[in-house]
């Protein structure tokens, strides 16, 4: 009879646990389904998108019914009072071209419309009017900005600065109002790891069950990192929450999942903890470095996993108290478990020599064939005194693990080709209809942008060869783009962090921005270069021994090339 008993508490477990399941399951679908319409309705529907509305105020009055009752029939009555407060849609029709190009529509899927099963027949038929009926132009929400032409700005949208731990409702508000900007105006959309339907399923939980400021960051961190661009993050950071404020002192480069010192910026304390330039760490506090980089993956913005070790660089070696245990090798084979007290310092303010992208060199003969030119030093008044000397070379090498924002890129390819050149494409955003994009050649609103490279009898005529790594993102990738315009263009290195594109930022809770690339970016032939990067020619991985030995073996590989074109 005990056993029957037993049993029979051991079932009603099983059952109770499954129904309980399921019914997180339907309410996470339920607030997915919500946060769509609600989104749709602030896009497209005139009444909304013209800003007549609180609608913040709306959705958070119904995410607190929704979530405060066990009634099944509260979710389609709130739905309802939304279709009912934007009243009727008197937009004209508007009739997608799917005789363009692909590119231009790619991004749009309503697919989740049919596919509901809490949305009543008559709510399908309402979105599907608002769908082929949109608000088109002018969006109070979403904005065409002035100053970088094709890119969104959000100037109207609440910032709530004073919500630094957002209570329940306001935290969706927040996640719901960052997934429908990615999901109509950002242009990678469609390339993100993970299908954006399901990013909205997997982060409704984490931020429904974030209770206090350090897992609520985390979903914050988490979401902003969900759309997979190195242009991705929240500004002000929120890093500390998840590794805390505390950094090492010393600069280091994470190679096989362990950091090698690259600088020390206190010998004396180095010297008492026994740690050196060339010094190999591979734990803290008893944690090796792979664990931490698998725990800390999900925070951190990147494109791709080049992108991904060196955001890693601002949380990997950090702590939340003022000195940890650090453990590892010194180059003479010793081996060190020593306690480092660390400081608070500034990632941003340190971050070009934090991955040395800073040089004294501007340009130097390796030999009489071969030069070496550091881009980021390259400047329009310096450019021609730099290059035409080299003219006669057989070789220049380019260094683009930089950040060469004062190089004129629109006009440095005028020393390497005979004629004017397009030199790729991109996207940008169509304000006529939430998620359509622009496909077109690169700067084509702006003619004297739209090619490369001018007349020229007498070009370059040696091989060019650009030096490229983790560190070539954005602008640098452009100078590649425009670059590989040279038919003896050769670039050498690792893949680069796959983020091309303006920078955008949205308006966020607590007084935080979230960026992403606010255009899409493509080579001249249409192929990707989001998370893929500018394609590479001759490979060329880093590996400890050479940050302990300070070698280079990408510019040593160039060199190889530049003289034996092998």
């Amino acid at each position: 009879m005990k056993v029957s008993i037993k049993l029979l508490i051991l079932l009603f477990s099983a059952v109770t646990l499954n129904t309980a399941n399921a019914q997180s399951k339907k309410q996470i679908s339920e607030l997915s389904d919500l946060c769509k319409v609600w989104g749709t309705l602030k896009y497209f529907h005139p009444e909304i998108a013209s800003g007549n509305h609180d609608w913040d105020s709306v959705l958070v009055a119904s995410l607190d019914r929704i979530l405060d009752s066990n009634k099944k029939i509260t979710f389609q009555k709130e739905l309802d009072k939304m279709f009912q407060i934007a009243g009727k849609n008197d937009a004209p029709l508007f009739i997608i071209d799917k005789s363009a190009h692909p590119y231009t529509y790619r991004n749009i899927n309503h697919s989740w419309v049919n596919k509901s099963k809490n949305l009543t027949e008559s709510q399908k038929n309402i979105l599907k009017y608002n769908y082929s009926h949109p608000n088109q132009g002018g969006n109070y929400y979403a904005q065409n900005n002035p100053d970088d032409d094709g890119n969104i700005i959000t100037p109207n949208e609440k910032p709530y600065s004073k919500m630094k731990m957002p209570n329940r409702n306001y935290r969706l508000l927040g996640l719901f109002r960052f997934w429908n900007v990615i999901n109509y105006y950002y242009p990678y959309k469609y390339a993100t790891e993970k299908n954006w339907d399901k990013v909205l399923i997997n982060l409704i939980p984490e931020f429904i069950n974030a209770n206090d400021t350090i897992s609520y960051h985390k979903a914050v961190l988490k979401m902003a990192a969900s759309i997979d661009d190195g242009h991705g993050g929240i500004y002000p950071f929120l890093y500390q929450s998840v590794a805390g404020k505390y950094s090492p002192l010393f600069f280091f480069r994470l190679v096989d999942n362990k950091a090698v010192i690259t600088k020390i910026l206190d010998q004396e304390k180095a010297k008492k903890a026994n740690v050196q330039q060339g010094s190999v760490i591979e734990k803290i506090d008893g944690t090796s470095l792979t664990s931490r980089i698998k725990k800390l993956w999900d925070y951190v913005p990147a494109s791709n996993v080049g992108g991904k070790y060196k955001g890693l660089h601002r949380l990997i070696l950090n702590s939340k108290k003022p000195s940890s245990i650090y453990s590892g090798y010194n180059p003479d084979g010793s081996t060190f478990n020593s306690k480092i007290v660390l400081s608070e310092r500034n990632f941003l303010k340190e971050y070009l020599e934090f991955f040395e992208m800073k040089s004294p060199i501007t340009s130097k003969k390796i030999t009489n064939d071969i030069a070496y030119v550091y881009a980021a030093n390259i400047t329009s008044k310096n450019m021609d005194s730099i290059i035409l000397p080299l003219m006669d070379t057989k070789a220049i090498i380019l260094d683009l693990r930089n950040y060469p924002s004062s190089m004129p890129s629109y006009k440095i390819a005028n020393y390497f080709l005979k004629e004017p050149t397009t030199y790729g494409k991109e996207t940008m955003i169509n304000f006529n209809y939430p998620g359509l994009l622009y496909y077109r050649d690169l700067n084509s609103q702006y003619p004297s942008a739209r090619t490369v490279g001018k007349k020229n009898p007498n070009p370059y005529s040696g091989k060019l060869i650009l030096l490229v790594d983790y560190r070539t993102q954005s602008l640098p990738e452009f100078d590649c783009l425009i670059l590989k315009t040279y038919n003896n263009t050769t670039i050498i290195g690792t893949q680069t962090a796959g983020a091309d594109g303006n920078v955008t930022r949205m308006t966020f809770l607590g007084g935080h921005n979230i960026s992403f690339s606010g255009m899409g970016i493509y080579e001249a032939d249409g192929s990707e270069t989001q998370r893929v990067g500018i394609p590479i020619d001759i490979k060329v991985n880093y590996e400890i021994e050479d940050f302990v030995n300070k070698k280079d073996p990408i510019l040593e590989r160039a060199i190889k090339f530049a003289e034996t074109d092998e």
